[in-house]
Order: structure tokens, then sequence, then C-alpha cells
């Protein structure tokens, strides 16, 4: 009964950790995927005032170089004068789109996804920034927020067996120890007693054992007192029929 009631507690509770994590898990992914392109967005921003004011080459080189895209070598900055500073050019129709029409966009390529942004830098001038976001990064943010969630998940349920055990023994251990008197009152130990403890049901179940001990006790008494009376009232028409016979 103890192994039982783990089990159920065990699948119960395993069937809530599901329900959780699992619209949870994917409510992560979502804002893992958002938090990667919002970092992919603020490097561009931080390089974007450089080419609007016209910085010089080494000056925009700079600004790439203390954004973590940049670090990375993920970043490419493609000026009005055909300055290309951070990653090489990589063909790429968005960023084609942004020198020459001004248009910013978000949008997959192979192996990621790209952020590109147009900068107007003069009358009739543009240059634009790209930021390539690997799937790496997005799967590696997927899964550390999968890994995370595991594990609440694997602590609830371990928290709820351990309550379910507790709950259990306090069940199953006196359920046994009344079988147990109560084998030892069948086999004929009439001073058989328990002490009621467990859940309500459980004390009034050892309360009414301990009285219908009692009551049995009682019974045989009343049954060896009136077998003593039934003799002793035998025994002097007994004692007159053996005297007659003798004479």
């Amino acid at each position: 009964m103890r192994r039982q009631l783990v089990v159920m507690f065990a699948a119960v509770s395993l069937l809530v950790a599901l329900a959780f994590v699992v619209p949870l898990g994917l409510l992560v992914r979502s804002t893992a995927e958002d938090r990667a392109l919002d970092a992919a967005r603020a490097d561009v921003s931080a390089v974007t005032p450089v080419l609007a004011a016209g910085g010089t080459r080494d000056q925009i080189e700079a600004a790439v170089a203390i954004t973590e895209s940049g670090r990375d070598g993920n970043m490419t900055v493609v000026t009005d004068q055909n300055w290309v500073v951070g990653a090489p050019a990589t063909e790429s129709p968005r960023l084609t789109a942004a020198l020459e029409s001004g248009a910013s966009d978000i949008g997959d390529v192979e192996g990621g996804v790209e952020v590109v942004a147009a900068v107007a830098t003069g009358p009739g001038m543009l240059s634009a920034v790209r930021v390539f976001v690997p799937d790496a990064e997005l799967e590696g943010s997927r899964g550390r927020a999968w890994l995370a969630l595991g594990i609440v998940a694997a602590v609830l349920v371990a928290i709820s067996v351990f309550v379910a055990d507790r709950l259990a023994r306090s069940i199953v251990g006196p359920t046994q120890r009344l079988a147990g008197a109560a084998r030892r009152l069948g086999e004929g130990e009439l001073d058989t007693r328990v002490e009621p403890e467990g859940p309500t049901e459980l004390l009034e179940l050892g309360t009414a054992f301990n009285q219908l001990g009692g009551r049995i006790t009682g019974m045989l008494d009343q049954e060896r007192e009136l077998v003593a009376d039934l003799s002793h009232r035998l025994r002097t028409p007994l004692t007159k029929l053996r005297l007659r016979v003798d004479q």
C-alpha cells in the first residue's frame, strides 16, 4: 500500500509538473530568442550614433569593438564611403536593401538570424549595420532554460514523493500494527491491545479494536464464572446420588 501511494503521488505530481513546465518552457524559448535579438539590436544602436555623426573609420572600428557582436565577429558595418568594418560583408538582400533604400529588417538566414539597420549619414547617403545571431546562441539560451525548468520539475516531483512517502508511512505503519494485533488476538492472546494512532479513521478503528478485545475478555470471564457456578450446583446432587449408590 505504501508503495502504491508513493507511485500514485509521483504520477500525479509528474503530470502537474509537465502541465506547468511545458507551457512555461515554450514561453521561455520565445523569451530567449527575444533576448538574443534584443542584444543584437542594442549592439546596432551602439554603433548607429557614430555612423550618423560621420565618424572616422577608427571611431567606427572602436564602436564595433566595444559591442559583444563585434568582439564575436558577428557585426558588419558598411558605410556610404564603402568602408567595411567588422566581419567581411556577406551577400545579403537585406543589407543591399538597407544601403539602397534605407530599409531595416530582421529575418532568418542560413545558420541563424540577421538584424540589419539602415543609417542615414547625410543627404542621400546611407550606411548599414548588420548583426548575425547564430543558431548556436539561440539554442544555447533555450537549452539553459529547458535545463533550469527540468531541474525545477525534478525537485518538485522529488519533494512530492518525499511527502507522499511520509504520509503513506503514517497510514501504513499503524495499519500494519493493528493487523498484527488482530492476528495475535485471533490466536488467543486476549490481552492484546493497540495504541490508537494515525489518521482519525485509524484512531477510531484502534479504539474499537481495544473495546472488542475487552468485550471478548469479559465474555470469556463470564463464561468461566457460569461454568464454575454450574459445576458447583451439580456437585451436590451428584454427591447424593453417589451416596445412594454406595448404600
